[in-house]
């Protein structure tokens, strides 16, 4: 009876221990939440304070790697949390209820220690100033004149790239290498980036990030960037730009989409260019797609042909790893933007389109 109570006792000291703990996480996330509040106090004190200082600790674990050991780690993280489930619930289920809820506090803990240190290591970036402040971009200024000039103009330049392009194709790791130095050399634009680590990797299976329509991915706990190694070569330059522009401290997808737009639409190389104007132009077609089904028919026809086959072509491609597996990645990843202040969710990507022909707009006014 003695060590029966010696042991209870120790639970239960140890089942308070978690419980501040617990206390602890909750307070820190109230913090996290009130910082979210003010976009003035994360773009100073964390994107261009805390951010780039922190992300040296990320580069010297992970960044020298040639694989992507955030893809691991995503591996492991899953099973563990299935394990701990497993236990908890079978604990459970042999009526041992004192245990099973320690052990249900203590994945909590671990879920919500996650959740932190997501917003820690690259989250709070989703709560900075808006590039088209930082930019003075005149958004609420655009008229439909303006975007169909920009369409117009755009669909002519990726005419022409596409029938100038040179016959020899390009590597998918030089243009990682060289995409990357570029944007750690090309500060004038966006001096507001993080430069600490500028790296693309492949994930360990393009294969499987394919099933899942991904062309690309920032893991946030480990700061690695991934570009899919299988995608169409015909937009990959573009994939790595926007997902360095992940790296470099940008959570919103339409704005990582508009810096990689400026930093390749007048790259030396034409084949970043034409990278450039071929996913732009998709992204002004779509709100057509939806609203004016005669016109986006209109200037579907524009294109060249070979313009064309490139869309169908990659069209072909992610049909191909259609499937439940895509539809449920879509499902939950558009809840995540929508967690993180992209209420658009998916549709947040075609924002791009306002930044571009403010930008261009922008472009044409400045001496």
């Amino acid at each position: 009876m003695k060590t029966r109570h010696k042991l209870s006792s120790r639970g239960a000291l140890s089942l308070r221990s978690y419980l501040m703990t617990l206390g602890v996480l909750l307070a820190a996330l109230l913090l996290i939440m009130g910082i979210q509040q003010s976009p003035a106090f994360v773009e100073r004190y964390y994107s261009r304070g805390f951010y780039p200082l922190f992300s040296h600790v990320h580069k010297w674990l992970f960044g020298w790697l040639p694989f992507s050991f955030g893809d691991i780690f995503y591996a492991c993280f899953v099973v563990l949390i299935l394990l701990l489930l497993i236990r908890c619930l079978a604990t459970l289920f042999r009526k041992k209820g004192y245990l099973a809820l320690r052990q249900f506090v203590q994945l909590v803990i671990l879920l919500l220690s996650s959740y932190l240190y997501f917003y820690l290591s690259w989250g709070l970036n989703y709560y900075r100033v808006p590039l088209q402040e930082q930019l003075n971009l005149k958004v609420e200024q655009i008229d439909s004149a303006d975007y169909f000039d920009v369409l117009d103009r755009y669909i002519a330049k990726a005419n022409a790239l596409r029938a100038s392009l040179p016959t020899t194709d390009i590597a998918r790791e030089s243009t990682r290498k060289e995409l990357a130095q570029f944007m750690e050399e090309n500060d004038a634009v966006f001096p507001m980036l993080s430069r600490t680590q500028i790296h693309a990797k492949q994930p360990l299976s393009s294969a499987l990030t394919s099933y899942f329509s991904v062309t690309g991915y920032l893991n946030p706990f480990t700061q690695e960037v991934q570009v899919n190694g299988i995608a169409p070569m015909v937009g990959y330059p573009f994939t790595v730009v926007h997902e360095l522009a992940h790296q470099m401290g940008v959570g919103f997808e339409d704005e990582c989409n508009f810096i990689a737009f400026v930093a390749l639409h007048d790259h030396a190389n034409p084949h970043y260019q034409y990278a450039a104007y071929y996913e732009t132009v998709q992204y002004l077609l779509r709100p057509l797609y939806v609203q004016d089904e005669r016109r986006y028919q209109f200037y579907i026809g524009k294109l060249t042909d070979a313009v064309k086959q490139d869309y169908a072509d990659e069209r072909q491609f992610w049909k191909a790893y259609s499937g439940p597996v895509d539809r449920v990645m879509s499902f939950f990843y558009g809840g995540y933007l929508k967690h993180n202040n992209q209420p658009e969710g998916f549709a947040r990507y075609s924002l791009m389109s306002r930044l571009v022909i403010a930008w261009d707009k922008q472009q044409q006014h400045t001496p």
